[in-house]
């Protein structure tokens, strides 16, 4: 389970400005925190469909108000030694709605699908590697480009390497991703 944590440091002589600080990074986490499901695998294949998180939060404070708090826990923990967890976040699903539009054929929605995702999450390196494949097909090298090279610097990204092996062949006037 991938989970993005953020460090905060307290200047008890700034504590106003500390404060301000706080809020502009909770509000740029819930602007981005679209987590609208969860995904469960064992041993890394999933397992049955996504389940909405409002229904797994449900599910949490139910066996919390019939089993205790600790039957709870130790019910967690059993199972998360064997089972993987994931939250999927929304944009995620315009990632993938816009994969089988552009293998669909339908480029403009396509580009419109990633687009939508990157809004969510600017940093959605699987939407930009996407999109530039789609800009590059599209004519549009220099936009390709850019997104190229956003995914080429995110360190440890699945499509890193691909980004940086596009930005390698269109440099030197390959025409083939």
């Amino acid at each position: 389970m991938a989970t993005d944590a953020f460090r905060w440091e307290v200047d008890p002589k700034a504590i106003e400005a500390s404060l301000g600080k706080l809020r502009e990074r909770i509000r740029a986490a819930v602007e981005q925190g679209r987590y609208t499901k969860v995904r469960f695998s064992y041993k890394g294949r999933q397992f049955g469909p996504d389940v909405p998180l409002a229904g797994v939060l449900a599910a949490e404070g139910l066996s919390f108000a019939l089993l205790g708090p600790l039957q709870v826990l130790l019910v967690n923990l059993g199972v998360k030694a064997f089972v993987e967890v994931e939250f999927v976040h929304e944009a995620s699903e315009r990632v993938r709605e816009g994969e089988d539009l552009f293998a669909a054929g339908e480029v403009d929605e396509a580009e419109q699908k990633y687009r939508e995702a990157l809004t969510m999450k600017p940093d959605d390196g699987g939407a930009l590697y996407r999109l530039g494949v789609l800009l590059r097909v599209t004519g549009r090298r220099d936009e390709a480009i850019a997104c190229f090279e956003k995914v080429a610097a995110m360190a440890d990204h699945a499509d890193q390497a691909r980004a940086a092996e596009a930005l390698d062949r269109m440099s030197r006037g390959g025409r083939n991703l």
